[in-house]
């Protein structure tokens, strides 16, 4: 094995996790600094601890203790009904217009029917069509 290649090895490297030594072992550097480890981790301890740096449990928990998917039915539900309700104010106005434009045309007077055409003189004679009912 070459001497000047490889790192220095610490056989007894104390890992900490919170400020205290939970475990020795062996590693390339003196000291390692943990935030989780198999001591303080859910999976092994069975109970819930959180690991936040930036507040953004607390942020998760606060957003989420309220009603808050209720609060998104409940605006759905508004909107639904504010489009219901549109729909019935324009289908009563397409009625009223409907209406008022059936009185107005029941008020105004009608207008004659139109005569028919006059039949010209030298249309078909109507002699031979007599002629044969008389022989009926």
């Amino acid at each position: 094995m070459k001497e000047s290649i490889h790192p220095t090895y610490f056989n007894n490297c104390k890992v900490y996790h919170n400020g205290q030594v939970v475990m020795t072992v062996g590693a390339t550097v003196p000291e390692l600094h943990v935030e989780v480890w198999s001591g303080s981790h859910p999976f092994f301890t069975g109970k819930q601890a959180f690991v936040d740096s930036a507040g953004r449990v607390e942020k998760f928990q606060k957003k989420f203790q309220t009603n808050y998917f209720g609060q998104k039915e409940k605006a759905e539900a508004d909107r639904k009904a504010a489009i219901a309700a549109a729909e019935k104010k324009a289908a009563d106005e397409r009625a009223a217009a409907k209406a008022a434009k059936a009185a107005a045309a029941a008020s105004r007077p009608k207008k004659p029917a139109p005569k028919p055409a006059a039949e010209p003189a030298a249309a078909a004679p109507a002699a031979p069509a007599a002629e044969g009912e008389a022989k009926a």
